[in-house]
This record gives structure tokens, sequence and C-alpha cells, in this order.
């Protein structure tokens, strides 16, 4: 957290001196105050008992213990609060102590056997000591963890003397000013704790030392080698070179419960309820008779600050101040019974049973001049007139005021050589020199059938404003009896007519004359100009719509010209204050955003080069400097109902008026009383996700928050340590993610949405309302990590990942182009392929006398394996040839040629000669591991002759038994062994009989569930139909492989050939 000095705060009146006590209004947890603490940032702490309490001049939290809150205090019951190292807080309740951590806005929670009385800080090892009721003392390490408990053990001398410490001792009990040694005092013995052996001495009452008595209710260092210890005997000097006590006894037998000291020599002690100074350097050491404290003085709690003793005994309602230079006592009574006290800074807060009490400060800048009941108040070094409800006193007379003149709030009053101007429901006018009083001037008509509203006098023109139409008037150089009448024949009306005279003004709340030109305000027209009289109009000052440099208020109350400027300061109500410049006729809005005490203007007055502002809630001051400066009810004014002319020159002061009170105040003293040195801090950084649900969050040493994306947006809690008007603070920010400063206003809380990811930076300052800029500008950085997908070495990835894919898919494109060429280089060869395997097959069946052939091929790609073919010799025989080359594509096709040129080449034989032959010519070819299977059927007139290469079974039917055979020659394929042997067979082929030749595609034929055809159904098919004609068998075959695949491709050609012998 950003460290900061700690500054004084300002108090008038001296502690001493005991000013006026009020309750504060703070909104606490409980109205029973334990304890109060004001830590060097100017926070106050509160323990009660029912919870803990942080307050600032903005901000106010409670603390209340809860078992599942780590993060929070132990005990709702706080009875101590002491600020340690780092602006740490420590919080001490029956259990143990709470540490306020500033950075987190949390506790860090140190659970202990016993309750905890005070922490001592040692320097030396930077390590803590807490005093206990009954577990002895704590050491702890810097980070408040517990590192080693000393404790009384009877078995071992090395120890403590004693576990136990009075819970209501709040007296210093331990020293560390030693390098080696450390000091301890305890209701049953002194301690010396060596730091190196980690070991102890106790001293205890004997014959062996002079100390006085084993309880020891205080001990103070009075040099590097001396220690006082207060007993309840007496007082011991103890020296810390040797480690024994001296000789020397002070106020023997006195319960000494405190000392202090007082300076170089001189010091003092509590004893039984006196206190007594003492001399150290004195041979004789008795005491004198002292100052009466309290009757009851067995719990007194003292604190001590600066040259003054405050003291007081719990539940008793008086407070004890002693100035121990003069040894003077002066005693408050509190309303309530006082728990604690708390002197720091100059602030002076009392907790008592039923809430907290504050120094009421009593000399202020503005002060009462004891007048009250004034309607109108003029102050002149030659004429002073001061009107009240029954009379007038001008030049120190007084003048009674006849009973048919109304004077009230609503009167309006102007003065003018000595002519005061009374405007009631008539005119009267006083003059002051000779206390002549002209009585209701006007009659209905000279008020144009309306009612006198206001006044105005401009240099011997006066000015009547009736609600319908303005009438003015030159007033008469002699006042003498005819005065009435002379006024009356200078008349000029100017009446309001909305048809013929709309310019004309109905009423008017000011008038000034500049350069010629009557500027008229009106508090429902705003502001218009004439050039000689109420019948010229010139000009219409109306709001423009989006044009911030227009006077945007129709509701005008009082105009002031700035004297030796071209400045026009103009008063409204509502919509503060407009400063028009004369010669750009640019108008200025000056509204409290910019520190007036309100927007509702009502009187100016100049003063050197410095403007002042009366408005509803005090009084605004604004220097050639353009600072504006303000006196409100913390400066001491209490009038609360201002007159129309509040602002009075009265040379190096200024007087308020009102018409319940009149106060003055000098300007030269507002640096003495509102000047202030303030330094700007922040309180906690809160955290709010998406759907709204806060958390505080941390700032580190090196002042970064630390935040993620699921963080929406953040709030910075400021706050400051000023004592002069704090609410009157405004708030700027600036940042690298901002172009220009951005103000704030007077809210503390400053909400940063839409961070960047990544590192922002942001600087905060205030000002307060005398224009004073904070000691320090804060400045932080917010680190917002992006997710996982949008963080820098993410994005690295993404980047090297589209390269890989712009390559891979250029690699791909690439790829592509070429199977797209080979492709279609493939397609066309394969055309040509296709084209060269169907010339391969039959163009038409053979017309074989006596038979009936039918056929069918169904290839699975463009290029099929199988093949069938047919050769004849009329009137002899012929032959049917059905084969099938492994795989398919253009090998298969060539495959194919090979096996149809070798049928053309060789002679023609039985079908076992044939396949032994082609066998040779398509193993020489040499198709590698591809293989041709074939069978030959040879049809001779009542005959035929079979052999087959590794084809399925063919089908015979025969007419006359009515039976199917299926056929299978288990011979190797053609290009397997070139010496095979084939074998074959012989069967008779009468009229009727049926044979059909199939490929392994049809057999095999998958349907959608991945189920082969098999050969039984092939068998089935075939027998069935056998007695029909070959045409009518080939299309139940192919009936059956279409029903079922139904529609699934057939992955392998399929190809049947039927040859039946008419009957």
């Amino acid at each position: 957290m950003i460290k900061k000095k700690i500054l004084g705060f300002l108090i008038f009146l001296p502690l001493f001196t005991f000013g006026q006590l009020e309750k504060t209004n703070f909104d606490l947890s409980s109205e029973f105050i334990e304890s109060i603490q004001v830590d060097n940032r100017g926070i106050v702490w509160i323990g009660t008992d029912e919870g803990l309490n942080l307050i600032t001049h903005s901000n106010a939290y409670r603390f209340y213990s809860n078992i599942s809150n780590k993060k929070g205090i132990l005990n709702s019951e706080v009875h101590r609060i002491e600020e340690v190292n780092d602006n740490f807080i420590a919080v001490f309740s029956n259990n143990g102590i709470s540490f306020f951590n500033p950075k987190t806005f949390s506790f860090e929670q140190l659970q202990l056997k016993s309750k905890p009385i005070d922490i001592y800080f040692d320097n030396n090892t930077q390590k803590y000591w807490v005093t206990t009721v009954s577990s002895g003392i704590y050491i702890l390490n810097s980070k408040k963890e517990i590192e080693k408990n000393l404790v009384y053990d009877p078995l071992n001398p090395l120890t403590l003397s004693s576990s136990s410490f009075a819970s209501d001792n709040n007296n210093k009990l331990i020293d560390f000013e030693d390098n080696s040694s450390i000091y301890i005092a305890t209701p049953n013995g002194f301690n010396v704790y060596n730091k190196s052996q980690e070991n102890v001495k106790r001293y205890f009452k004997q014959r062996s030392t002079s100390l006085l008595s084993n309880n020891i209710n205080t001990i103070l260092r009075i040099s590097k080698t001396e220690i006082l210890l207060g007993t309840d005997r007496g007082i011991n000097v103890f020296n810390t070179s040797s480690k024994k006590f001296n000789k020397t006894i002070i106020a023997e037998g006195k319960n000494v419960s405190h000392l202090y000291k007082i300076n170089s020599n001189k010091y003092c002690l509590i004893a039984d309820g006196k206190l007594y100074p003492f001399e150290l350097n004195s041979k004789n050491f008795s005491l004198n008779s002292g100052i009466n404290l309290f009757n009851t003085y067995e719990k007194l709690s003292v604190t001590k600050k600066d040259d003054l003793l405050y003291i007081y005994s719990k539940d008793d309602n008086r407070l004890l101040s002693i100035e121990l230079n003069k040894f003077k006592k002066k005693t408050i009574r509190v309303d309530s019974n006082i728990q604690t006290i708390e002197v720091s800074n100059r602030q002076f807060y009392i907790g008592t049973n039923q809430g907290v009490y504050q120094q009421k400060n009593t000399s202020q800048l503005v002060e009462d001049e004891n007048m009250n009941g004034i309607f109108f108040y003029h102050h002149h070094p030659e004429n002073k007139v001061l009107v009240y409800k029954n009379r007038i006193i001008a030049n120190n007379k007084k003048i009674k005021i006849p009973t048919d003149v109304e004077i009230n709030e609503q009167t309006n009053f102007e003065i003018s050589d000595g002519l005061l101007f009374i405007g009631g429901k008539n005119l009267s006018v006083l003059d002051t020199k000779s206390t002549n009083f002209f009585k209701n001037i006007f009659t209905n008509k000279d008020l144009l059938e309306g009612k006198l509203n206001n006044l105005k006098v401009i240099n011997s023109n006066l000015y009547v404003s009736t609600g319908n139409g303005v009438v003015s008037y030159l007033i008469p150089e002699s006042i003498n009896n005819s005065f009435k009448e002379s006024l009356i024949k200078t008349q000029l009306k100017y009446k309001y007519n909305p048809l013929v005279n709309s310019d004309v003004p109905r009423t008017f709340s000011d008038i000034e004359l500049l350069n010629g030109h009557l500027w008229v305000a009106d508090k429902d027209k705003g502001l218009r100009i004439y050039k000689e009289d109420f019948n010229s109009f010139v000009k219409d000052f109306g709001y423009e719509k989006n044009n911030n440099k227009t006077l945007a208020t129709s509701a005008v109350s009082k105009l002031f010209f700035k004297v030796n400027s071209e400045e026009l300061y103009i008063a409204s109500r509502g919509d503060g204050l407009f400063k028009l410049n004369l010669k750009d006729t640019i108008f200025h809005n000056i509204t409290v955003n910019d520190g007036l005490l309100s927007n509702n203007i009502f009187d100016f007055m100049q003063k050197g080069d410095t403007i002042w502002i009366q408005t509803g809630n005090g009084v605004n001051s604004i220097n050639d400097k353009k600072e504006i400066r303000n006196i409100n009810t913390e400066d001491g004014i209490s009038i609360k109902s201002f007159h129309k002319e509040a602002l009075h020159d009265l040379g190096e002061e200024i007087l308020i008026s009102g018409f319940d009170n009149v106060q003055s105040l000098n300007p030269s003293n507002m640096d003495k009383f509102q000047k202030e040195k303030f330094d700007l801090d922040i309180l906690n950084i809160v955290g709010y996700d998406k759907e709204n649900q806060s958390k505080y969050l941390e700032i580190n040493e090196n002042n970064i928050v630390n935040i993620d994306n699921e963080i929406s947006s953040i709030e910075i809690n400021l706050m400051t340590n000023s004592k002069v008007k704090p609410e009157q603070i405004k708030y700027y920010l600036s940042s690298n993610i901002y172009e220009d400063v951005l103000f704030n206003g007077f809210n503390n809380k400053i909400n940063l949405k839409s961070i960047p990811f990544y590192s922002s930076s942001f600087n905060f300052y205030a000002i307060n309302g005398s224009g004073e800029k904070s000691n320090n500008i804060l400045s932080i950085s917010v680190y917002n990590a992006p997710p996982w997908w949008l963080r820098i070495e993410s994005i690295a990835g993404y980047v090297i990942l589209l390269i890989i894919s712009i390559t891979l898919f250029v690699r791909y494109k690439d790829k592509k182009t070429k199977e797209k060429m080979e492709g279609e280089r493939k397609a066309k060869e394969l055309e040509e392929a296709k084209e060269l395997q169907n010339s391969l097959l039959p163009k038409v069946l053979p017309n074989v006398n006596g038979f009936e052939i039918s056929t069918y091929l169904k290839p699975a790609t463009e290029i099929g394996g199988d093949y069938y073919d047919f050769f004849y010799k009329k009137d002899n025989y012929f032959y049917a040839i059905c084969g099938d080359a492994t795989g398919h594509g253009v090998v298969s096709g060539i495959m194919v040629s090979v096996t149809k040129a070798g049928l053309n080449g060789i002679p023609m034989g039985d079908p076992s000669t044939i396949l032994g032959q082609l066998n040779k010519i398509v193993k020489r070819v040499n198709f590698g591991r591809l293989r041709m299977s074939l069978s030959v059927a040879k049809f001779n007139k009542n005959s035929v002759e079979l052999s087959s290469a590794a084809m399925p079974p063919t089908y015979h039917f025969s007419s006359k038994t009515k039976k199917m055979e299926e056929i299978l020659v288990p011979n190797l394929p053609l290009g397997g062994i070139e010496t095979e042997k084939f074998d074959g067979i012989k069967k008779e082929f009468d009229p009727g009989d049926v044979m059909v030749m199939i490929s392994d595609g049809l057999p095999e034929l998958p349907n959608p569930t991945d189920e082969m055809l098999d050969y039984e159904k092939v068998y089935s098919c075939i027998k069935d139909n056998a007695e029909k004609s070959a045409v009518e068998i080939k299309d139940a075959l192919v009936y059956l492989s279409d029903d079922w695949a139904k529609g699934v491709m057939n992955p392998d050609d399929i190809t049947i050939v039927v040859i039946k012998k008419a009957a």
C-alpha cells in the first residue's frame, strides 16, 4: 500500500483548554465504546461490545465476527485497537487478535490461548511481542505468525517469572532499547530476556536484591543504562549494564501505578490516587503533597500526549487534564461514563457507554455580531442604516416607522444619497438626513394596476417593478415637501401587452446599466438588453440547445458588473453562476461541481480582485486566479435567512446580514482557519463481475491490482486525512487510456469500466475547498489478464497456426490441382479403356441354331474386370466364355484384352487345352500378382465340355431329370503357374437343358446390412426359373440382385451368361 507521512490535523483550540464537547453522529454498531484508535492515515477505528467500526469522512464500515468468515474479526467484542507497522491494525478480542490488512481490506486471524492485553514491536528483530492474561508472551514474526511462547515453568528457572499479566494494566511493561536484552515487568517479578541465548533471568523480592515488590505495575527507560520500575511498594532503579538494582529508592511504600517523564531530569508518578512530581538528581526523594485525582484510584486509565496527561476512571464521567510543565489540573464532565479516550494528531475523542464525543471547535472564522431582527442593513462610512420592524437607525438616530408602512421579509429596500426607498405594498421614502418620511407615494395607476415587487436605483433613476410592466422615475435633486409630486411628474410607464408591447418586461429581479444599455434580469424570462428605455428592445439571451456557451437559465436573480473588467456576473435560481465576457458574449457556467456551495445565487460583492457570492448554503469567493473557496456552517455561519443584499464591505472585514443574525469575517484569516495540507490514499478497491457480485481486490507492494476477464469493472474508494471540510474535496483521474484529466466531482469512489487487457496506469489527486492540492498523487496499475485464448502467447500461436494452415492449404490445393489433373488424365484414359473394354464384348449375341443365349454385365467401375465372349463354328459347335480379372480398372481391362487376343490367336480345341494355352500367354505377359479367372464351355450338338480356371460354379439344369447341378472345376487362375494342367468335364446337353455361368460379383453382392446374397439364393433362383426362356432366367437373376442390394452399389462386377438348348 502506498505509504504516507503522518500529518497533523487542524484543531484551533489547544486540547488542554477542553473546549465544548459534542456527541459525534457516527452510525456505530453499538453505543458502548470500548476502544478508539486514529491511525496514521486518519481512519477512525472504534471498537464496541458488538462489533468493529471503520470511519472516514465519506465511508463507514462495520465488521462482525462470523465463524465461517476466516477473513473477518475473531470476536465482535473489541476491547483494544492498536496500529502496528505497514498500516496494519491489531484488533484485540477475548480469544485473540485480528490483524487488518489494508492491502486486501480484510483481516488475518491469530487465535491465542487467553485474552491478549497489549502488543509491542521490537525494531531490532522486527518481531511483535503480545502480552496475555494467562498464557504468557507470544513472539510473532513479521508475518504475524507465532514463533515462540514465553511462559512460566516452575521446573525451569530460565523461563518467565509469570505467565499472567493484569488485564486492566495498559502501562508499558516491556523495554526493547538494548541490543542484547529485553526487560519484562510482570505482576510476579522482573525478567531480563537474553536475545542470543533465548532464555530468561528472573528477579524477585528477596534478601539478595533490593527489589521492593514482585508486583511491578510499570517500567520507564530514563537513560541508556537505567530503567525505573514502578511497584506497589515504590520505585526501583535497575542498571541494564550491571544487571543489578541500584540502592536508590523512590516513593518507598507507595503503590506506584504510573510513571512518566516530564523533561530531561523531571518525572512524575501516580500513586494512591495522587500525581507527584520528582527529580532524579535530588538527594531527597520525598514526595510533596501532590495533586488529588480520583477517590477511586485502583483502576485509573492514563494517556500521555506531549506535555499533557489525560486521566479517567472507567464508569466515571469525569476526565482530568494535567499540564505537566505547570502541574495544573482541569476537569471536564461528559454526559456518559467514560470507557476510553483517543488523543492523536491533535484529535480528541472520548468513548463512553453512550457513544463517542469529540471536542467542539469554538474558535471560528465567522463571528456573531449579536444583532438580530434586522430587515435591512446598509453600511457606509457616512451613513449606516439599520431597519428593524418598528424603527430605523440612521446616522445613529432612531426613527420610528409609521404604522401604515409595512416592514417584513418581502419588503424591498434601495438607498441612494441618503434616501431610503421602502417598497412594500406601496412605496415610502425616508430622508435619513432630515428624518422626513414620505409615505405611500403611489396610486394603483402608478403601479399599472399591479403590485410593487421590486425596486432598483441606478444613478438618479428609480425603477419600479409591478408585474404588469415597469415604471421609471427621476429622483428629485431637492428633498422637500413637494418630493412626492416632483417624483410623480417624472413618471414613465412601460406597460406590458402581449399583443402590442410583448418585449416590455412585466417584472425584473435586477437591472444594470452598461455602456448606455439597460441589462434586465427576470426570474422567469432570463436576461434581456434594452437600448435607452424599455420600448427599445435589443436582445434576448435565450438558451440554445447543445450550446454550452449560451445562458442556460431563465431564472436570473441578480446582476453584478465586476469593476475594471469586462465581466458581468449573473446569478440564477437553481442553475448556478454565469460569467459573461462582454467582448465575446460567451457565457461560462459555474456550479456546485466547481465548488459553489449552492446553485441558488442571491448576492454579489467585490472586494479588491475577489468576488464574494452569497448562495443558499453560505458564501463563496472567486479570486483573480479563478480559485473558488467557501464559507459555510463549519466556519461559523449560522444565518438561516439572508437579506436580499447580504454582503457588506466593512474595510478589513465583511459583514453578512440576515433576518435572524448578523455575522462578520476577516478574509485575511481564511488561510489560518481553512488552509490545510492533506494526503490522498486508497481505502479499498472493489471488483464487480458481470452479475454485479463484488469482492475486495488486493493492491500489491508495486501498486498493481491484478484482475481477470471475470471482473467487468472496479471501484476505487479514495480517502483523505483532511479535517477541514473533507466533504468538499474534489477528485481527479488521469490515465494512459484517457486523453484528458477526468473530474469525478465530490465523489471519492471512482468507477473504472471497460479496462483494456494487460496493464493500464491510473493517477489520482484531490483538491480541497480551499484550492489546496493533495500532497501526493496516487499511482496504481491495473493488470487485466485476458482469457487464455486472447493472450499474447495464444495470439502468437494463432499466427503460427495460421502460417502452418496457409502452408498446408497451399500444399493441399497444389495436391488437389495435381490430383485433378491426374484425374482428368486418368478419366480420359479410363474413357478410352472403357471404349476398348466395350469393344472386347460381343456387339451382338450369336444366333446359334437350336440355342437361346442371354447375357448381363454390371461393372463396379467404369472399366470392369469381368468379361464374356462367344466363338461360333456354324453347324458344328460354339464356345461360351465367362471371365473375371482380379480387381478393376485399367490393368484389369488390359488383362481382359490380352485374354481375348489370346483366344483369337490360339487354335480352338477342348476347353482344358484352351485354358492351358491362355495360362502361358497371361503368365508371360507378367501382370504381377494379378490373375485371370475364366470358364470356357464348348457346346456340341448333344453335349457340352467345360473347364474353369478359379471361376464360381457353373449351373446345369437337366430337362430330363428336372434337376439342377452345381458344377465346380477346381483349377488355378490363369497367370499363376505356367505349366499348370487344367481339368475339364463333359456333360450331355439335351433339348430344354440350361447352363448358367456367373462371376463372383453376384453371390458376394451385399445388402444395406452388409449381408451377402450367397450361392444358395442364386441356385434357387435358377432352379425356380430353369424352364423359362434364357432371357427370363437372366432377368430373374438381375431382379434377385437388385432386390437384395436395395440401392447399395455393387462392389464387384456382376456377369451372367445364360444358354438354353431349344426343345
